[in-house]
């Protein structure tokens, strides 16, 4: 998904070529009106590469509608439902070196049906106004959502659970999901309104019975160890709203889970967000680095 992507927008699009042979499909979705530069960067990757696609929506849509966008076209270009989505966003990179560990010599990810993947996520810190300049050999941390000394697979109910509880990082970008959930959130009543509390939306699907971290990140995220995730007020709090219908609509496709539905609700706090927008005494985040990595 791309929005205003500018030289990050350039420097995914290279890693999106380094790591080509690692995908059966590369589309290229970007929000814009059809002069933009974004679409002729877009445009020039697919001169140099004819099998990647690239769709615009010829206007600047919000996040939510872009993603339909995108998910109605792959579903109208014969995608099943099944098949698994590498979602990465216009300003980070494929970790080609991450990938390269985790397939097999066919180049096979080791993907089970009824998991989502989110995670582990390599991270350089960039400000918002300047494009990192650093020296691209140096050693990345290694963030996750898991906790550091625990396991690296947990009922999707406790995961979510977790990250109310105690915050943690997490991304949507180099999560690998199956095309099922972004149709199910898509088509889901009421509609979700923003991007926020995405991650757990998207892992919130019925086919969804638990959540996995890979052994090492698959994507680079440029981001700032200093932005509170855990502060993202009276918008997310609305988000909360909507991820506790998700969750119940959970329990009711998957009645044996319903205990644990109830469980993670009443541990997130979620019931008393519903009646308290923008409510004071957030806990404090907390960034679990796992480890160090090469680039």
């Amino acid at each position: 998904m791309v929005w205003r992507g500018g030289e990050r927008f350039e420097r995914c699009l290279r890693s999106i070529h380094a790591a080509r042979p690692f995908f059966s499909r590369v589309v290229l979705s970007v929000t814009s009106d059809p002069e933009s530069k974004d679409l002729r960067r877009a445009l020039e990757a697919q001169v140099a590469d004819p099998s990647i696609e690239v769709l615009c929506t010829n206007r600047e849509l919000p996040t939510m509608q872009h993603q339909e966008f995108w998910i109605d076209y792959l579903q109208s270009t014969g995608t099943n439902s099944s098949e698994w989505i590498y979602w990465l966003a216009y300003d980070d990179e494929i970790r080609f070196n991450g990938i390269e560990a985790l397939v097999d010599k066919s180049g096979n990810w080791p993907l089970q049906h009824g998991s989502a993947y989110f995670g582990p996520w390599a991270i350089r810190h960039e400000q918002p106004d300047e494009l990192w300049r650093g020296d691209p050999l140096s050693p990345l941390e290694s963030w996750t959502s898991f906790p550091t000394d625990g396991p690296r697979c947990l009922p999707v109910m406790e995961w979510i659970a977790q990250q109310f509880v105690q915050p943690t990082y997490m991304q949507m970008s180099g999560s690998v999901n199956p095309l099922q959930s972004f149709i199910d959130l898509r088509d889901a009543h009421p509609p979700k309104r923003g991007p926020m509390r995405i991650e757990m939306a998207v892992a919130a699907s019925p086919g969804i019975a638990f959540i996995e971290e890979f052994a090492e990140p698959v994507s680079i995220i440029y981001g700032r160890s200093n932005s509170d995730r855990a502060s993202y007020g009276q918008a997310a709090r609305s988000e909360d709203r909507h991820l506790a219908l998700r969750m119940l609509r959970y329990a009711t496709h998957n009645p044996r889970q319903a205990p644990k539905v109830v469980g993670a609700l009443a541990r997130t706090g979620t019931r008393s967000a519903l009646s308290a927008v923008g409510r004071s005494g957030l806990p404090q985040e907390e960034w679990r680095v796992r480890g160090v990595v090469a680039p």
